[in-house]
This record gives C-alpha cells, sequence and structure tokens, in this order.
C-alpha cells in the first residue's frame, strides 16, 4: 500500500502495485477484481467441459445437451464447410417479405424464433401487480449505443463511419456487392434514423418507473393503424390483451409515421442488415469475427475471443443456468453458504435499526420501510430450481442436418413461447435472472428479493481467510448495496410486494427526492481521467453504494475483531479497475454504476468515520467537507 497516497488518492493508493502490474487481456475492454473472478471461473468451466466433452455418462440430461452443442460449436471445419449457408433460412424469410402487410401476416412467427424486427414485445411483471405478469411493448435498439451520439455531429459521423466500414466488411463476407452493401446500409441507416428522436437516453432509461406507460387496446389500434399491433399480441400470448405496456410513448405516439408502407424498403434493409451482424456468430470464424468488429471497436477491445473459448461461451450462454447451477452444488461449500446468509441477515438487521433511529423520516414511513425490508427474500448460491424450458431442447446435431442458426432458432422458440404462455400468470420467483457461476449479485424490485450468486462469494469479496472486517468491506457492502437498492430513487416507489405504490408520505418524499438531487450534485461532473462522471445516470448506484458501504461499517464495528483500516483497504479494493479508453469514455454515457474510482474515493470522503479514522484534513484532496456529505441510508 502506498501510505503516501491515502489522503490524496485513497484508490490508487490501495491499488497502486496492481494498476502498474495489471494488463487487460486482448479478448477484453477491461481487468478488475469482477474479471479476475470471472476468468478463475472461466477457466474451471472451460476445464470441465472439455473434461464432459469426453466422458458423459455420469451428467444429466441438460448437460448432456449442453456439451453435444458444444460439439457443434467447436467444430469450425463443418461451419467453415457451411459457410453462409445456415443464414439462408433467416435471409429467404426476410426477402419473401414484399410489402408491411407480409411483415405484419409473418410477425408472430418471427417474433417466436428471435429474428430481428423493429418493435417487440415481452412479458414482465405488472409493476401495480408483482403478483401478475403482463405484456410490454418496445421499439428495437438504436445501432449506436446511446441517443447522446447522435446528438454529437463529430461523434455521430465518427461512430456511423465506423458502423458502415465495419457492416460493410461484413455484407461483402455473405456475398454482397459493395453496390448491394452501400444500398442496405443507407437504408439500413435512414431507419435507425427515424427510431433516434422516439429512443430514450440511457439516462431517461435509468428512471425505469417511466417505462411503465399503460395503453388500452382501443388506443394501442388507434394510433397503429398501419400495423394490427394488438392481433399479433393477441396472437403471442393466445389470449385477449385489453392493454399493453408501452416501454417509450414517444415511438407508439410516432408509430404510424415510422412504420409504414413508404417506409417499407428501409425496415426491410434494417431487418437485413441487423440478423446478419445478430447471426455472423453462428457462422464461420471469419464472419464471427468480423461481425464483432464495430462493438470491439466501440469498447477498445484489441482481439476477438481465441476460437476456443468463443465455442465455450457460444454453448455455455445458451445452456448457462444449467452449468451454472453445476458449478454452484459442487465448489459452493455449505459453511460459506451458511456464513454468507449469517452476513446477510446481519445486513437486513443493521439497515432495520439504521431505519428505525433514521431522523429525517416520519414514524408512518419507517414503519412501512422496515415491513418491507422485513419482507425481503435471500437467495444465495445457487436457485433451487431452473427455468423448464431446457427441458425442451433437443440438440439435433450435424448428422441430422441441422447446424447453429437452426438450433439457435428452435431454442429461442421455446424460450419465447415459455415466455409469452407466462402471460396473465404468477411469477415463479425462485426462478433466478442470472446463472450461479456469474460474478455479480442484483436486487429484483418486483420480487422484492435480493441474489448472490456462488461466483461472487470469492476473495476479494469474500474468504474465510480474510478478516471479518474485510468480509464486510467486500461482501457485506455488496450485500448492503443490494438491500439498499430496496430504496434507491427507482427501488423506493415499490413497496413490500414489489408493487408500485407510493408508501411514502408527502414530506418524507420530499425530504428523499432532496437527498437523491444531492447524491446527484455529489457526483455530477467530477473529473474521472477520462471524462465527467454523469450524476443523474448513476444516481440509483450511487444511492446504493453509499447506503452499502454504511451498513456493512455499522454491522463491521458491532464485530470484536472489527479493523478500520481492513474494511476501508478492501472496499477500494474491490472497485480495481483498469480500462481502454474507448471502454471508459463508452461506460460514462451508458452505465448506471459509476466509474470505479468514484465508487472507492467519493463514497469513503463522503464517510465521517474514514475522514475521522485517517485524519483527513481541508488541504487534503481526500477532505469532503461534512455540509457536503449525503447521507441517506
Amino acid at each position: 500500500m502506498k501510505k503516501e497516497q491515502i489522503k490524496t488518492n485513497f484508490y490508487e493508493a490501495v491499488n497502486g502495485e496492481w494498476l502498474e502490474k495489471a494488463e487487460i487481456p486482448g479478448d477484453q475492454p477491461s481487468v478488475s477484481a469482477f474479471l479476475e473472478l470471472h476468468l478463475g471461473i472461466e477457466k474451471t468451466l472451460m476445464d470441465l467441459t472439455a473434461k464432459w466433452d469426453k466422458e458423459q455418462d455420469a451428467l444429466s440430461e441438460n448437460l448432456k445437451k449442453y456439451i453435444k452443442l458444444y460439439q457443434m460449436t467447436k467444430d469450425f471445419d463443418k461451419r467453415e464447410a457451411l459457410g453462409t449457408k445456415p443464414f439462408e433460412v433467416i435471409l429467404n424469410k426476410i426477402n419473401a417479405l414484399g410489402s408491411l402487410k407480409d411483415l405484419e401476416s409473418n410477425y408472430e412467427a418471427l417474433a417466436l424464433e428471435s429474428i430481428g424486427l423493429p418493435f417487440t414485445f415481452s412479458v414482465n411483471q405488472d409493476f401495480m401487480n408483482s403478483n401478475n405478469q403482463i405484456l410490454f411493448f418496445s421499439a428495437a435498439s438504436l445501432f449506436l449505443p446511446d441517443t447522446s451520439y447522435y446528438k454529437d455531429e463529430a461523434k455521430k459521423q465518427q461512430l456511423i463511419g465506423l458502423f458502415t466500414a465495419t457492416t460493410q466488411k461484413l455484407l461483402t463476407l455473405y456475398g454482397y456487392t459493395s453496390e448491394e452493401s452501400d444500398q442496405l446500409l443507407k437504408d439500413a441507416l435512414a431507419f435507425d434514423a427515424l427510431l433516434v428522436p422516439v429512443t430514450k437516453s440511457s439516462v431517461e432509461k435509468a428512471d425505469y418507473v417511466k417505462m411503465y406507460n399503460p395503453v388500452t387496446k382501443k388506443e394501442v389500434i388507434e394510433k397503429t393503424k398501419n400495423f394490427k399491433v394488438m392481433d399479433n399480441a393477441e396472437a403471442l400470448v393466445k389470449e385477449s390483451v385489453d392493454q399493453l405496456i408501452v416501454t417509450n410513448l414517444d415511438f407508439i405516439n410516432a408509430f404510424d409515421s415510422i412504420i409504414n408502407e413508404d417506409n417499407f424498403h428501409l425496415i426491410k434493409a434494417w431487418m437485413t442488415v441487423s440478423n446478419a451482424i445478430k447471426y455472423a456468430s453462428e457462422l464461420t470464424d471469419e464472419l464471427r469475427i468480423a461481425g464483432g468488429a464495430f462493438s470491439r471497436a466501440l469498447s477498445g477491445t484489441k482481439e476477438a475471443r481465441s476460437k476456443e473459448k468463443f465455442a465455450f461461451y457460444q454453448a455455455y450462454d445458451r445452456f448457462g443456468q444449467v452449468v451454472g447451477l453445476h458449478y454452484g452444488e459442487t465448489y459452493f461449500g455449505p459453511v460459506a453458504k451458511e456464513d454468507v446468509k449469517t452476513m446477510v441477515h446481519e445486513m437486513i438487521d443493521v439497515y432495520q435499526e439504521r431505519i428505525a433511529s433514521n431522523t429525517w423520516l416520519n414514524e408512518a414511513t419507517k414503519e412501512k420501510a422496515i415491513k418491507k425490508l422485513s419482507a425481503l427474500t435471500v437467495h444465495v448460491g445457487y436457485p433451487d430450481e431452473l427455468p423448464p424450458y431446457y427441458d425442451q431442447f433437443e440438440i439435433k446435431g450435424y448428422e441430422a442436418g441441422s447446424d447453429l442458426v437452426q438450433e439457435r432458432l428452435a431454442m429461442a422458440k421455446i424460450i419465447n413461447r415459455y415466455n409469452f404462455d407466462q402471460y396473465n400468470k404468477e411469477p415463479n420467483k425462485n426462478i433466478w435472472g442470472m446463472p450461479a457461476s456469474m460474478v455479480n449479485a442484483y436486487f429484483h424490485p418486483m420480487n422484492n428479493q435480493i441474489v448472490f450468486p456462488a461466483a461472487i462469494l470469492q476473495e476479494p469479496y469474500y474468504s474465510l481467510k480474510q478478516s471479518a472486517s474485510e468480509n464486510f468491506g467486500g461482501i457485506g457492502a455488496v450485500i448492503a448495496h443490494e438491500v439498499s437498492h430496496a430504496f434507491d430513487n427507482n427501488g423506493a416507489k415499490f413497496d413490500e410486494t414489489g408493487s408500485l405504490n407510493n408508501w411514502w408520505t408527502d414530506a418524507d418524499l420530499e425530504a428523499f427526492n432532496k437527498k437523491a438531487k444531492d447524491m446527484i450534485t455529489l457526483f455530477d461532473g467530477v473529473e474521472t481521467g477520462y471524462g465527467a462522471c454523469n450524476g443523474e445516470l448513476t444516481v440509483s448506484e450511487n444511492i446504493a453504494d453509499s447506503g452499502g458501504l454504511r451498513c456493512a461499517l455499522e454491522a463491521s464495528k458491532k464485530n470484536k475483531n472489527h479493523n478500520f483500516d481492513d474494511f476501508f483497504k478492501n472496499w477500494a479494493r474491490v472497485w480495481r479497475n483498469k480500462s481502454s479508453i474507448e471502454y471508459s469514455q463508452l461506460l460514462l454515457k451508458v452505465d448506471v454504476h459509476g466509474p470505479s474510482i468514484l465508487r472507492a474515493n467519493m463514497q469513503l470522503s463522503n464517510l465521517p468515520e474514514f475522514q475521522d479514522f485517517y485524519d483527513i484534513r481541508d488541504k487534503d484532496q481526500m477532505y469532503l467537507p461534512k455540509d457536503k456529505m449525503v447521507s441517506i441510508w
């Protein structure tokens, strides 16, 4: 540790040596504590996959399917021999569309196979009644990662130029002439431009409650005269639909001016280009590398994944929950599971104490907050059950005349049919949103639930070898961070059942909103070395970081062996990160999480105990005046 930097840049003081030595892998845009754990798990799972490839007798039926798909993904000789032929099944479906009416007639079949379409439906929990699932309606995503890139003319021209060059090369590999690819791209980009004004920015999407806009069946029909939107909605869920939840009202209000017969040639070109990019990874190695060129350039990733690694992920990504369950059951011991569960309940208890002693909430709001906290459900390690659609998968293999595109379409159809069948049904809250082998954790507002997969429960976040204070500064703060999401600017709008419901008094809600604005101000415009932080985009995560850090510290202080130095250092350690400049700048535009250096430094500066312990004074860069500190939870 570089002690001379403690008062100027605590993040650098703790991580300086690591930052000097850390090397970003060629196929990654960054390296971090998260990625280091991920790479270790990646090696474990790749080794397991290679072992299972040779001996499958002891495997479950779904793991056998995973291996059969893996045997297809790693056979690059067969992929080379097939060339672009597997894509023809998709291209033929697009080329057969001669009009908007044709798209309308074929929409259901295309949607069930997840073929790229200009607008989509999905079944999700009802914000107003979390025990039911209803139908959402959204426009397709833009070619560039955020609307802000379209508003900066110089940046727009640079990125559209890059997108055009990389996509032209891809289309050439598909066999298009330069004239054909030029026209396809011109038309596809013209349709993309129509979507820009009716697409929410990353900042707008971060306030996800505003994505919930119920529109009645009658209103939808009136707004979408050029396309039978409601007929297709009802065909997908196989029953009558009385409303759609429209994620962006601007899109449906402008629907007929965008989705019309005059624009059909633009829509068709957009579908051709979008799907050519989407399915390139299922074809030859040259095509999969060309298909990822734009995203690699955006993130500053130097090279594509190796064939070996790519083949693993192509199979693993389809069977992540199945492989993740094996990982969790095999590598996450019962001692660690119980220890982490104990820590989770300690965090919840501390949170409850902090709410009870809160000085800016009225008793009525405190009572509701504690009720929500008491109803919070916790999942640790690995799930009790998996989505049932895995049991329906059938991997046919090359020997049966199949290929990777056909397999992908068949699996998509099974998954989508299952999801659309959940319409108007109670959700299964035991199903996780990520595999146990993923280094992550999450709070689900509609389930009022926090989930901690086995993969994150490792050093530096957690280890039986670390001191209790180190664990509290690592996984303890992560746990409390996820609990805090129940009370961030989004989560606080949902009640103990996970339904959208204002349980605040007017005065308390006003006070909370003021504190949220103070958190925005604290981070907004703070320089990172590669651009300024957007306080509005990152407010929910900053509130959760702040609440998580304070609660974890409170829990650590209750431990007889509490050590401030261990706690603060491990907090900074878990945020260590080294990224390409391109990736760092991209995240500033689209990531709701604050930059790593600010998550470490700013949150500590915002903590009186940190300033007192290290004797931080007003002349020090880590200093923040107490009247500027923002404490919410």
